[in-house]
């Protein structure tokens, strides 16, 4: 982001990026979320204010990791565990909601949101089997000439059976770039026969902000939703 400011601070429509998210999460009924933060933490708590849980990651292994840290202030707390990213600003309260709903109602052990993208450069294919079940998730820089055409796309927020996800979240093995990476867990479910579903959602919500340029689409995006005062 070419800026000292941690990236999810950085405002979209006058707001941290975050905060757009976190505001999403209370309205879908989770009022104080757990707020995992890395270096930047101090900062994060002084933009954020005291009504979340914040757990620090002090190594920054990826977002399998993240989770990792989070479960000594979430495990037996609930029976089941939404993760969302908070440099993902727009995603609509309605999809997090129908997220929580078909993971409830299909008695999933993971639910993550999809979306169908005419270009998908850049994300995380959904791979599906000649049935129509996901089998896993394929990162682009791994991703085949055939996978490579698939338009639909991991959104990066899931639902997960909070039981099945403690227990198994240690079986994660670092990736190519010694992460540990939060995808791995449907290939974990897969692997175990557990019932992994997808909700979807409108192709402009699943984009995340990693560049100025990405920012500049988010705020547009908003504005044209008329979230921006």
């Amino acid at each position: 982001m070419n800026s000292d400011l941690p990236k999810v601070l950085h405002p979209v429509c006058g707001r941290p990026m975050v905060s757009h998210v976190l505001d999403a999460l209370r309205s879908a009924g989770i009022p104080k979320p757990v707020v995992v933060i890395g270096e930047d933490g101090d900062q994060m708590e002084r933009a954020l204010g005291e009504n979340y849980i914040y757990v620090r990651q002090e190594h920054q292994l990826g977002s399998g990791h993240a989770v990792m840290c989070a479960r000594g202030a979430a495990e037996g707390k609930a029976r089941n565990i939404l993760v969302m990213c908070g440099d993902s600003p727009l995603f609509r309260v309605e999809t997090i909601r129908s997220l929580m709903r078909g993971h409830q109602r299909e008695q999933a052990t993971i639910t993550l949101v999809s979306a169908v993208l005419e270009d998908p450069g850049g994300y995380g294919r959904i791979l599906r089997d000649e049935r129509g079940r996901i089998i896993g998730i394929v990162e682009e820089k791994l991703a085949d000439t055939r996978q490579r055409t698939i338009k639909e796309v991991n959104g990066g927020c899931y639902a997960f059976d909070a039981e099945w996800l403690w227990g198994s979240i240690d079986t994660m093995r670092r990736n190519h770039v010694a992460e540990y990476c939060l995808t791995e867990m449907v290939d974990i479910a897969t692997a175990q026969g557990r019932r992994v579903t997808a909700v979807s959602a409108e192709p402009d919500e699943v984009l995340g902000v990693n560049t100025p340029a990405q920012l500049g689409a988010a705020e547009r995006i908003m504005r044209a939703r008329g979230m921006c005062a």
